[in-house]
């Protein structure tokens, strides 16, 4: 089988993760173009493309990088250790009332993006607010079996991932704005992309502090599409696992009905006070 495995390494140190995720290739697909010409009609070289589907079958310890300095493009081997994951059923009275809250909650934030426009034209990009209303629907059975389980797991890093990008894509948005806004004030023509460097010391300054602000922000979402997955993954007790994810889809069910409950009082501040503009026009008709 074409196994391998996949590990979080951090950006700024280095570091891998103690545990990876072991992925099975189940299906290649070549995409390479060619028949490509240059304006001078010189035949240039393919466009090498691969797309590959691969599936999560395992859990694994890092024991030791075989080759911890390789750089570029070459990949680590290391010897790992397969993490067992025994398909174990909970069945403890107080474990199943997990599991109920926790699937009530799931099918709950689901229904809140699919039947809530004004939500998820806010929460969402375009690209994604349809393809939501596909989300799966789950049972207690899928969170009750531990082999089930991640299957669960993956729709709901799929959804923090699409969050994700949704909230990068409005600030990324938002800075170019700015940016553009800003560097129309210099001397000389205006270069596009807008390098950061080239703008006065004061605009970088805001466009940093706009930068972090959003990522507290985000932070503050718990929708955070990696760390906590992470720490699923580090888990050994199918028990604590359920508990973790039962907690990080309460959070969101309790943020979007928040969301939810403003939004409507709002819109019914409008709808009175829209009646009093009609009422104080009817009045001043009749005079």
């Amino acid at each position: 089988d074409s196994l391998f495995c996949v590990a979080l390494r951090a950006r700024d140190t280095g570091r891998l993760g103690s545990v990876c995720t072991v992925m099975r290739q189940v299906e290649v697909d070549n995409r390479t173009m060619s028949g490509f010409r240059s304006w001078p009609g010189d035949i240039m070289p393919p466009l090498k493309r691969v797309v590959t589907k691969c599936l999560a079958v395992g859990i694994a310890e890092i024991d030791r990088i075989r080759n911890p300095d390789a750089k570029g493009d070459e990949y680590l081997v290391a010897d790992v250790k397969l993490r067992n994951l025994p398909n174990d059923v909970i069945d403890n009275p107080r474990d199943l009332l997990v599991c109920e809250k926790l699937v009530e909650d799931y099918q709950r934030v689901r229904s809140i993006y699919v039947d809530s426009q004004s939500i998820s034209q806010n929460e969402l990009p375009k690209f994604a607010r349809k393809e939501v209303a596909s989300l799966p629907n789950y049972r207690i059975d899928d969170v009750t079996s531990e082999a089930q389980f991640w299957a669960v797991v993956e729709t709901w890093q799929m959804l923090c991932n699409t969050i994700r990008q949704s909230k990068q894509t409005q600030v990324q948005g938002m800075l170019n704005e700015l940016s553009v806004e800003a560097a129309m004030q210099l001397d000389g023509p205006l270069e596009l992309p807008v390098k950061r460097e080239r703008l006065p010391s004061i605009v970088q300054k805001q466009l940093e502090e706009i930068e972090q602000a959003e990522l507290l922000q985000f932070i503050d979402l718990g929708m955070e599409p990696v760390l906590d997955f992470q720490e699923l993954l580090t888990m050994t007790s199918h028990t604590d696992r359920l508990r973790k994810l039962s907690r990080m889809i309460s959070w969101e069910r309790s943020r979007l009905e928040t969301k939810e409950m403003l939004l409507r009082a709002f819109l019914d501040e409008l709808e009175v006070d829209e009646a009093a503009r009609n009422k104080s026009s009817s009045y001043g008709a009749f005079d």
